[in-house]
């Protein structure tokens, strides 16, 4: 399968620049598709050890630009500044895990999904007695800040269960999973991918405890009236499961059997 070139910015000097966000004509006459991501959610968005991005949601992203026939400028960035530089117009698409919410629906046009989060307590090992989320209550407790699939969750359990002993945002898995490891949070709220990627890089350091909180949808979020734009990542979605790449990358990237029979076709 031939690569398409991906242009890489690494700081937010890159955004001196704005570049706004345009349906799929514009996007092909400009020849390349501008996109954010983190680089800091492995497995789905990450640095490897040669300093390039990679993932599964870099996988996918790479493969819709090729089927549109443009190239892929991908843009990292932190989390926080994602949603509002697509909003702003800085980026034509996202590809960093973005849950499909009704909140965001208002504001966004998303694809059909192609991932999915399922939301669960992570345990430090060495904490016997966290079984789920009732058990964070009292303890310290991490998440990705103003994730829906890390923060949002964790206080929502907080509110159901009891309140944490503290509460601790990070900005990327990397740093979150870091202080896990030499205790300084007994718990963290985080999806099974992220969660189960850890755990096989660091045997015996974690485990995840309890049924998911929550299972949302992963879909491709677009400035809101991009409608070509939505049909043809939507078109390439499907080729991916039925070609059987997004089964392929997870197996690759979280470990999971069987991944795109857990998608639905249309957005939720």
């Amino acid at each position: 399968m031939r690569l398409v070139c991906l242009f890489v910015s690494l700081t937010l000097a890159s955004l001196a620049t704005p570049v706004f966000a345009a349906d799929l004509p514009e996007i092909t006459r400009r020849g390349h598709m501008v996109a954010a991501t983190s680089g800091n959610l492995p497995p789905v968005s990450f640095l490897n050890d040669k300093n390039e991005l990679v993932g599964y949601d870099i996988e996918v992203g790479k493969f819709i630009a090729r089927h549109i026939g443009v190239k892929l400028d991908l843009v990292r960035l932190d989390w926080k500044g994602i949603l509002p530089g697509l909003q702003t117009g800085r980026f034509d698409a996202v590809f960093s895990n973005v849950n499909v919410t009704p909140e965001r629906k208002e504001i966004f046009d998303y694809s059909i999904p192609y991932s999915r989060s399922a939301v669960v307590v992570v345990a430090r090992a060495s904490v016997s007695d966290i079984h789920g989320p009732p058990d964070l209550k009292g303890r310290t407790v991490g998440a990705i800040s103003g994730g829906m699939d890390g923060e949002i969750p964790a206080r929502a359990i907080e509110k159901e269960h009891g309140a944490f002993k503290g509460f601790k945002g990070y900005a990327g898995y990397a740093e979150m999973f870091a202080d896990m490891e030499i205790g300084r949070i007994d718990a963290a709220v985080a999806p099974d991918t992220a969660a189960a990627n850890f755990i096989k890089d660091k045997p015996g350091v974690a485990r995840i405890v309890g049924a998911p909180y929550v299972v949302r949808f992963v879909g491709v979020p677009m400035q809101k009236g991009s409608t070509q734009l939505k049909a043809k990542v939507d078109e390439a979605i499907r080729m991916m499961r039925k070609d059987g790449l997004l089964d392929r990358w997870a197996r690759q990237y979280f470990g999971i059997d069987n991944f795109s029979a857990q998608l639905i076709d249309q957005v939720p």
